[in-house]
């Protein structure tokens, strides 16, 4: 199975394998924006979801070697082993390395090469759409932050304000005729 194009609005749902899971299968619903897992665990409907960037990256493995025949795996690899996704299995390198490829740019997820067992290493993949980031805002909370509209104003110049004097007084106006 190969990955839609970057930028691509597509969905693609598909059945995976899960031990774990009733009838040993799961369904998965893969977007450029979020990753949603459904599968049935003694008869209770489960759905994770999550956005890409919590899965480490998309993944190329070596699985096994039959008589010359090495198996390629490319999955997409998330800290917990039960959320890794399957994506493709090839037994042609140029095939697995274009599934890979084309995954990590769909995802925008970093592209990881397995070269000792449970070890990944990243490696740039030309064209992939790097996640989305927003920029942090300073340490102060909520309510210690200006409105907008004084945010805008600026502090006048001292030769054009008045100066207004006040003095105290010990005793209302208002008594004056008391």
């Amino acid at each position: 199975m190969h990955a839609p194009r970057p930028g691509s609005p597509e969905t693609l749902n598909f059945e995976a394998a899960d031990a774990r899971a009733d009838g040993r299968r799961r369904t998965v619903s893969l977007s450029r924006d979020l990753v949603v897992i459904a599968r049935r665990r003694e008869g209770v409907l489960m759905r994770i979801a999550l956005r890409p960037r919590a899965f480490r990256g998309v993944l190329l493995r070596v699985v096994a070697a039959e008589e010359d025949v090495f198996v390629y795996q490319v999955s997409l690899e998330h800290r917990d082993a039960e959320l890794n996704v399957l994506l493709a299995s090839c037994k042609s390198v140029a095939e697995a390395e274009a599934a890979w490829r084309s995954w990590a740019r769909f995802v925008g997820a970093p592209a990881l090469v397995e070269r000792e067992e449970g070890r990944f290493e990243e490696v740039f993949v030309a064209g992939r759409i790097p996640l989305e980031t927003h920029p942090r805002r300073r340490a102060r909370g909520v309510g210690a932050r200006r409105p907008r509209f004084l945010a805008r104003r600026k502090v006048g110049r001292r030769d054009l304000m008045i100066s207004v004097e006040t003095t105290r007084e010990l005793f209302g106006a208002w008594r004056e005729g008391v």
